[in-house]
Formats: C-alpha cells, structure tokens, sequence
C-alpha cells in the first residue's frame, strides 16, 4: 500500500473500502438465507503470555425470517448443534446426547441479540446473521483502508483493513458478483495479548432453497432433555446493539450451562 493510497487523517475512510464493506453487508442483510463453511481458529492467551490457537469448524445455514442451524466441531472433536425454529432455541450435546431449550418466539435478528445480549452466550460472527449488518458497521466503524487486490486467495479478493474501538480487522471479500467474505481476521487489541480470531469461508451459497424439516431439531434415539440455565445480564445504555465477536482470549463456547453438566465446550 503506498503513502498516495493511506487515507488521510481527516478521512480515514477510503471510499473503494467501504463501497466494498458496504456491498458485502447489503448483499448478506438482504438475503432471504444462506449457508456457509467456515474454519475458524482463535487464540487463547496463556498466564504465561504465551497465545495457544485453538480450531474449530461451522456448518451455518440461515433462513429467514425465523430458521437457524449452526453444526460445529471443536478441534478436541466436541461436536454441538445449535437451532431454531421461530419458537425455541436447542443447544445439542452429541457426545453426551443431551439438548437444552428455552422458549423464544421472534426472528433470526431477535434471537441473536436475545442470545448475546441477555443471555450473554458468545456466538462467532453474530453480525454477520441480521438483517441490521449494514447499520451495525456503520455504527462500530472508525476507519477502513484498501490493502490491495489479493490474487493469492481460492478467488481473487478485495483485501480491506478497518478499526473501531475495540478491534482492529481485515477482511478479504470475492470481487465477483456475490462480494461474500472468503477470510476475515479480528484483533482484540484491548485484551491482554491482543488475541485474534481468524476464519476462512467456504461453500457460499445465498437463498437455497430450504424447508423448515431441513433446519428442525429431531431428538436422536436416546437423547436427554435437561434444564438450561443462563446467565442474564442487564446490557448498558451505552453499549451498541449487538456485542459481535466475543473477546477471543476465551474459547467461543456453543451454549449454555446446565443443572446435569456443560453443554458448552471446556474453556481453554
């Protein structure tokens, strides 16, 4: 990036960047649905100071209004499934087949902010599942710059790196027709070690067609139904909306916690 291409002080927003941000948010807010592949790892800050990188992998597959199937594995193997049906969300422990559920009617956008904001139950790239994501960036953005055109990428990529208050990230979006994120890096860079979280995307695809069977929650044979209890908490006036991306010196867990155990991964 050469000193002609740095936004100036009193501009930090370089118009290609956010033109691009703002076609990937546009075109994500809009859909009706999609699904997704993401492999994903987040550091792990040692009391030694020492940062551990833990993986993990998401099958996300969204349907709007109402619909939300999350599929994730652990790097140890843990394997959950996280749904929605417009009535209930259902956390599923496969190693232990067992699933909690708490009753919450609404759509996709309330349930997420239901689940970061009063349960405080971290969910990776919450953002990128509302319809709001537009408004959201808007709203947490300080400064976005274009790197470069990435050709080194699976599909040629526009490379943009951005701040707000509490994160700095880089995102790498298809300059095809769909503008979709195919990387994306955050650093926590007000936690102790600045940690980051890192995600590759695979598998895009937007509006496929999807019935309600395809995204329910069907209890395996055997499978135990225990109480699911969470941690309410009462958010700050001052505090934005929607909380994104948890802070990644801790494993991003997949629930809750309940009487009989954890339905959450083991912390790192």
């Amino acid at each position: 990036m050469s000193d002609d291409d740095q936004p100036a002080e009193d501009a930090p927003m370089d118009v290609e960047a956010l033109a691009a941000l703002h076609l990937m948010a546009d075109k994500l807010a809009q859909a009706q649905g999609f699904s997704v592949t993401i492999r994903a790892g987040f550091d792990v800050v040692q009391d030694t100071g020492q940062k551990i990188t833990f993986g993990e992998r998401r099958q996300v597959t969204l349907s709007r209004p109402d619909r939300l199937r999350i599929e994730a594995e652990e790097s140890d193997g843990k394997k959950t499934l996280v749904t929605y049906d417009g009535h209930a969300i259902t956390v599923f422990d496969r190693e232990d087949n067992v699933y909690g559920q708490v009753e919450k009617a609404g759509s996709v956008d309330d349930v997420i902010r239901y689940v970061v904001q009063d349960l405080d139950i971290r969910l990776p790239l919450a953002l990128l599942l509302v319809t709001t994501l537009p408004e959201e960036l808007d709203q947490r953005l300080e400064a976005i710059d274009y790197v470069e055109r990435d050709m080194l990428t699976t599909v040629p990529t526009d490379h943009l790196a951005g701040r707000g208050a509490d994160v700095d990230f880089e995102v790498w979006l298809d300059t095809g027709n769909t503008h979709l994120p195919q990387r994306l890096s955050i650093t926590y860079k007000n936690e102790e070690g600045a940690p980051q979280y890192r995600a590759e995307f695979s598998d895009w695809k937007l509006n496929p067609d999807l019935s309600q069977v395809d995204l329910a929650f069907i209890p395996p044979d055997g499978a135990q139904r225990i109480p699911f209890l969470v941690r309410v908490r009462r958010q700050p006036e001052d505090q934005p909306p929607i909380t994104g991306e948890a802070p990644a010196n801790q494993a991003p867990p997949n629930a809750a916690s309940s009487e009989s155990g954890s339905l959450e991964g083991a912390s790192k």
